[in-house]
C-alpha cells in the first residue's frame, strides 16, 4: 500500500513482512510471498533513499564524485550527472548545473566541489514527465548548481572507453542527414531536434529509437544465427549450443554497454538473461510463467520500476505479444496466412497500445498503426541489421566503413522523411479525462470478442475504437487551465478544440517552457485551433517563445501592447466575445514607466462567473482600477506578479472578493512567491489559494451551475510523492 498511501509505512514493518513470507511459504502461497518480498524491497530502497537525501541536503562539507553519462552543454551552463563516491550519498547521483566551467566536462572526471542543492522537483502537467518518480528510478538525490565561490578541484581524469567510441561515432555520422537516428540506435544518445522529437511522438515510433527489447533481441538473434551457420569449430562441439547462447548474450551485453545501460536497455538485458538461463537448464517455461517471472525479477531487483510508465507499457506489450502467440499455436502457415497473421498481430498490438496511451497520456497518434506496419519490418529486417554491421565495422576499423555509413544513411532516409512529415501533421487524437473504468470496459469487450472467435467484429471495433471514444466522450464544456510552467504564466481558456491563451510561459536562454510545457499541454487537451494569443507585457517569463506558438497555430491572432512585436494588435482591439465568453480589457488610464504596470488586464465573464487575469500589475495600478471600476468583482483571481508582495493590495482583494485565488510559481523559487504577506491577506479575507508549485496544473470546469476544481498533482500516483519536501535548499554553509 506504500504506492498509494500518503505516508510510507515505518521501517519496522520490514520485520512483519519478512515473517509473513515464511508463513505464506509454509502454505505454498508463492504469489503472496512475492508481493511481501516486493514491499520489503520497496521499503528498504525508499528508506535508504530518504535518509541519504536528508543527510545530503543538510551537509556542509564538499562533495566528491565522478561525472557519469554525457554532459549537456548549453549557452548559459553545462548540466551533468554526478555520482557520489563518499558518504552519505555514496553511489547515488546529483544533477548539477555549472555556469561556465573552466574545464570541458567529460565522463569519468572525478571532482571535489561544493553545490547549492534542493530536492528534485519538476512541473506537473498531464502527459508530462514525473521528475520526482524519475529521480527515484535513477537514484538521483537532489538537483542544484555548482558553487564556484569554493573553487572546484579536478582530482582525476579516468579513461572512459564508451566516451571514446561515442566520439568516434559522432565523427562518423556528423555529416549524414540521418546522423541523429544512427547515433541514437548505436550509442543510445538521442540528440534530436525539436521537430524530430515531435515527429517521433506524432508517428507513434518513439519506441524505435529507445534501445530496448527489439534492438537487444535483434543483436542476440543475429549473433545466434551467425554462430549456427559457422561450419567450424562450433558445429562439431558437443557443447556448441550453450557456447552459442553465451556468445550471443555477451554480444547483447556489449551493445547494451555501448547504449549506456539505460533503464529500458537494462530491462531488456534482464529479460534476455532470464531466457538464456532457462534454455541452459532445458526448462520449458510457458508464456504466462515467463512473463510473471520476468515481472517479479524486475520489480524485486528495482522496485521503483513500479512508478515507470515505460515499464508498464513495455511489460504489457510483451504480455499482449505472448497472448497472441499463445492464441496462434505452433501450426505451420502458408505465406498468405503468415501475412494475415502479421497484419492481425500488428492491429491487435497497436490497438492495445493505443488504449494504454489514452489511459496514460490522454490520447494516441492516428498514425501509429500505419507507422508500425511500415517501419517495424523495415527496421527489423533491413535497417537495424545494416546499422549494426556499420557499428561493428567502425569499432573494428574495417576499411570502407564510410561507404557502409552512406548506405545506412540511404536506408534510413524513408524513416527520416516519414518523421519529418509526421511532425507537420495534427495526428494526435487527444482524449483527455477518460475514466479508467471506460478503458478497462473497452479492453474487456475486445478481449471477449477476440476469444469468442468473432474476429471480423473484433477487427471492425478495433479500427473504429478511438473515433468512438471521441464521439461518445463527455459533452464539450468551458475550461480554464492554469498550466504549470514554473516561474512564469500561461493561462488557457478552452472550449472544445478551440482556445484562447493568455501568456506563453517563461523562456530563459535555451530553456523554453513554451516548447516544454505549453505546446504539449495544448496538444494533450486537444486544442487544434488557437484563436487568440494575448501577451500581457514584455517580460520573458510571460512572452516565452511566442513565435513557436505561431508556427504550430498560424491562424492565431496576437494581442499585445509590446511595441517590437509587429504582428500584434493592441490589447484594446481584443474582440469582446470568444464564443459565449465575454472579454473585457480593463484600462487604468495611467502612464506608467514600469512594464509590469503596463500589463494587459483581462476580465473574462462566462455565464455568471468572472475571472480576472491581471498580468504583473502592482498595487498602484490596482488602486486605479478600483477607482475606475468601483463595481469590479471577480469569482476567480489569478494573483498578479506570481503573488509578489508588490501586488495584491488588501483593498483590491477585499473589493474583488474572489471565491478562489490562483497563483503560478515554481517550487523552491528564489523569490519565495507567493509572499507570506499576500498569503496572510488571503487568509484574513477567507480566500482559498491554489498554487501550481503544490497543485501542478490547475483546471476549472465551468458550467452554469458551478465551477469544479481539478489539481493535477493530486491525481498522480503515488500521491505521497507529489508532496513537496519541506527543506527547500541546503544550509548556507554549503553555498
Amino acid at each position: 500500500m506504500s504506492l498509494f498511501l500518503p505516508i510510507v509505512p515505518p521501517f519496522f514493518t520490514l520485520f512483519l513482512l519478512t515473517a509473513s513470507i515464511f508463513i505464506v511459504l509454509a502454505y505454498r502461497q508463492w504469489c503472496l510471498a512475492g508481493v511481501a518480498a516486493f514491499f520489503i524491497c520497496w521499503i528498504w530502497h525508499y528508506t535508504a533513499y530518504v535518509q541519504a537525501q536528508q543527510q545530503m541536503l543538510s551537509m556542509a562539507s564538499p562533495l566528491t564524485g565522478v561525472i557519469v553519462g554525457t554532459p549537456k552543454h548549453y549557452a548559459e551552463y553545462s548540466q551533468f550527472h554526478f555520482k557520489l563516491d563518499s558518504a552519505p550519498g555514496r553511489n547515488y547521483q546529483l544533477i548539477l548545473n555549472w555556469s561556465a566551467p573552466a574545464t570541458v566536462l567529460r565522463p569519468g572526471q572525478r571532482w571535489q566541489l561544493s553545490a547549492r542543492l534542493k530536492p528534485v522537483a519538476g512541473v506537473a502537467n498531464p502527459g508530462g514527465v514525473n521528475r520526482e518518480a524519475q529521480a527515484l528510478l535513477q537514484q538521483v538525490l537532489a538537483q542544484g548548481s555548482v558553487d564556484t565561490a569554493t573553487e572546484p578541484k579536478l582530482l582525476a581524469q579516468q579513461f572512459n572507453l564508451r566516451q571514446y567510441w561515442l566520439d568516434k561515432m559522432q565523427g562518423a555520422t556528423a555529416a549524414l542527414n540521418t546522423g541523429p537516428l544512427l547515433l541514437a540506435l548505436t550509442m543510445g544518445e538521442r540528440q534530436f531536434s525539436r521537430e524530430l522529437w515531435l515527429g517521433l511522438q506524432q508517428s507513434g515510433l518513439a519506441h524505435l529509437v529507445a534501445i530496448s527489447g527489439l534492438h537487444i533481441g535483434l543483436v542476440f538473434g543475429w549473433v545466434l544465427w551467425l554462430l549456427r551457420i559457422v561450419p567450424w569449430p562450433l558445429r562439431y562441439l558437443a557443447w556448441r549450443r550453450p557456447l552459442a547462447l553465451l556468445v550471443a548474450m555477451l554480444a547483447s551485453c556489449s551493445y547494451a554497454w555501448l547504449a549506456g545501460f539505460a533503464i529500458p536497455t537494462v530491462r531488456a538485458m534482464l529479460a534476455l538473461l532470464l531466457l538464456v538461463v532457462a534454455l541452459l537448464q532445458h526448462r520449458n517455461l510457458s508464456y504466462s510463467h515467463y512473463w510473471l517471472l520476468l515481472c517479479a525479477v524486475l520489480l524485486l531487483a528495482e522496485p521503483f520500476l513500479a512508478l515507470s510508465k515505460s515499464f508498464w507499457l513495455s511489460m504489457l506489450a510483451v504480455g499482449v505479444i505472448f497472448f497472441l502467440l499463445w492464441q496462434h499455436g505452433p501450426a505451420r502457415l502458408s505465406r498468405w496466412q503468415r501475412l494475415l497473421l502479421f497484419l492481425r498481430f500488428h492491429i491487435s498490438l497497436s490497438l492495445f497500445m493505443a488504449l494504454l496511451s489514452v489511459l496514460m497520456f490522454g490520447g494516441s497518434s492516428a498514425l501509429t498503426l500505419l507507422s508500425n506496419l511500415l517501419f517495424v519490418p523495415w527496421c527489423t529486417l533491413l535497417a537495424i541489421p545494416l546499422l549494426l554491421l556499420g557499428l561493428l565495422a567502425e569499432l573494428t576499423g574495417l576499411p570502407g566503413r564510410s561507404l557502409l555509413w552512406q548506405l545506412c544513411d540511404t536506408v534510413f532516409q524513408p524513416l527520416q522523411w516519414w518523421l519529418n512529415w509526421s511532425a507537420s501533421q495534427q495526428s494526435w487524437w487527444a482524449v483527455p479525462d477518460v475514466p479508467l473504468l471506460s478503458i478497462v470496459a473497452l479492453a474487456l469487450v475486445l478481449l471477449a470478442l477476440y476469444l469468442s472467435g468473432r474476429r471480423w467484429l473484433y477487427s471492425a471495433l478495433a479500427l473504429s475504437l478511438l473515433p468512438l471514444l471521441l464521439a461518445f466522450h463527455r459533452p464539450v464544456q468551458w475550461q480554464l487551465h492554469l498550466i504549470d510552467v514554473g516561474q512564469g504564466l500561461a493561462v488557457l481558456l478552452q472550449h472544445g478544440q478551440r482556445g484562447l491563451l493568455y501568456d506563453a510561459g517563461p523562456r530563459y536562454g535555451s530553456h523554453s517552457a513554451t516548447a516544454a510545457q505549453v505546446l504539449p499541454y495544448l496538444r494533450s487537451r486537444g486544442v487544434r485551433q488557437l484563436d487568440y494569443l494575448i501577451l500581457s507585457h514584455d517580460d520573458s517569463d510571460h512572452t516565452g517563445d511566442w513565435p513557436l506558438l505561431l508556427t504550430h497555430y498560424p491562424q492565431a491572432q496576437i494581442y499585445s501592447d509590446i511595441s517590437h512585436i509587429d504582428a500584434a494588435r493592441p490589447c484594446a482591439q481584443l474582440p469582446k466575445q470568444f464564443g459565449a465568453a465575454r472579454l473585457t480589457l480593463l484600462d487604468s488610464q495611467g502612464d506608467f514607466s514600469s512594464k509590469n504596470d503596463r500589463s494587459c488586464v483581462l476580465l473574462i465573464a462566462l455565464y455568471q462567473w468572472r475571472i480576472l487575469l491581471p498580468g504583473d500589475i502592482g498595487q498602484q495600478v490596482e488602486q486605479q482600477l478600483l477607482a475606475r471600476y468601483p463595481q469590479l468583482q471577480a469569482h476567480v483571481l489569478v494573483l498578479s506578479h506570481h503573488g509578489s508582495n508588490s501586488s495584491s493590495h488588501y483593498a483590491f482583494l477585499h473589493q474583488l472578493a474572489p471565491m478562489l485565488a490562483l497563483n503560478s510559481a515554481s517550487l523552491y523559487n528564489r523569490h519565495q512567491h507567493p509572499a507570506q504577506a499576500v498569503q496572510l491577506r488571503l487568509q484574513q479575507l477567507g480566500i482559498p489559494l491554489l498554487n501550481t508549485a503544490q497543485s501542478g496544473a490547475i483546471r476549472l470546469n465551468i458550467t452554469e451551475s458551478g465551477i469544479v476544481i481539478k489539481q493535477y498533482r493530486a491525481q498522480r500516483i503515488p500521491y505521497w510523492l507529489q508532496k513537496p519536501v519541506g527543506n527547500a535548499e541546503t544550509l548556507d554553509a554549503t553555498r
